[in-house]
């Protein structure tokens, strides 16, 4: 008797251990169709530097002046300009979201990012990136830019790497031995450019760089 009753403690708890988890795993079932949400755009791999996939966001562009020199000092998304197939949806003082609409193709956002960029002098221009199947959230969303990160081999040279592809202005990484960042045309040009670069018999790695951004407001 003693015996017995001493194991109907651990019984119970290994149910009630037994009934949680069944709740924890099962979750909610509206939780669970929107984590399988199928994606809206189309999948791009980033390696960053191992390969991840990314659904681009077809309906959203950002702009950001927060590189500009005078930008701690005034509010350039304040006159933010919209162009074409776009329209203003959020701004900050130095960032501004942008909705776009009837867009297909990474080609199709690169064009309405350089034309975004262009009206707005002081601005980058970024991709939206989110991570597929999840909720669109600040947590799943990325910025992807027009800056490559490359890292060369020991005996790896810069300007060999960048002969024979289409790249912008070049800058070293302070601390990191043979570590640059190399400037592409846009963000979308970005992905080829790293993609060029990875092939090159002196590079160890190349990849397009992201940003994770909060909510504007």
């Amino acid at each position: 008797m003693r015996r017995a009753r001493r194991e109907r403690p651990l019984l119970s708890l290994s149910f009630l251990f037994l009934v949680g988890s069944l709740v924890f795993f099962q979750g909610d079932p509206a939780s669970a169709q929107k984590y399988k949400r199928p994606p809206a755009g189309p999948l791009v791999t980033i390696y960053a530097p191992q390969p991840k996939p990314f659904e681009l966001a077809l309906d959203e562009v950002e702009l950001d002046w927060s590189g500009k020199p005078d930008a701690k000092t005034s509010t350039p998304a304040a006159a933010a300009i919209e162009v074409a197939g776009t329209k203003l949806a959020e701004r900050s003082e130095q960032r501004a979201a942008f909705a776009v609409a009837g867009k297909k193709s990474m080609a199709d956002m690169s064009v309405v990012a350089k034309a975004l960029r262009a009206a707005n002098p002081g601005a980058e221009a970024y991709l939206v990136l989110y991570e597929p199947g999840l909720p669109r959230s600040t947590a799943t969303r990325q910025l992807l830019t027009r800056e490559v990160g490359l890292l060369l081999e020991q005996d790896g040279d810069v300007q060999g790497a960048l002969a024979d592809v289409a790249a912008g202005a070049v800058r070293p990484v302070p601390g990191v031995p043979g570590g640059y960042v190399v400037e592409a045309e846009d963000p979308g040009a970005a992905l080829d450019l790293a993609t060029n670069l990875r092939q090159h018999p002196g590079v160890r790695t190349a990849y397009p760089l992201l940003k994770r951004q909060q909510s504007l407001r």
